[in-house]
């Protein structure tokens, strides 16, 4: 596991949003939220809090299937800035 996700982890620990399983290939996030509809602003923030602001670059936030499943959730991915 990366710094990033245990720190991504560890930030949705203290919210009400479940995660799937993060994944990092090279400087790609992404992010997988259980719930549908989630608040994209409110994803975003618990990002940015867990990594700064500054960390990230070009943000998506998509609904789509998770972990090929019948769950729909909210993804969130993003380029992660060293």
């Amino acid at each position: 596991m990366t710094d990033i996700e245990a720190a991504i982890q560890e930030a949705f620990e203290h919210t009400e949003y479940d995660l799937g399983n993060v994944a990092v290939n090279r400087r790609q996030v992404r992010v997988p939220v259980i719930q549908e509809g989630a608040d994209p602003d409110a994803l975003r923030a618990v990002i940015e809090e867990a990594l700064g602001a500054d960390a990230l670059a070009t943000v998506t936030v998509t609904t789509e299937r998770i972990a090929g499943e019948d769950t729909v959730g909210t993804v969130v991915s993003f380029r992660h800035r060293d």
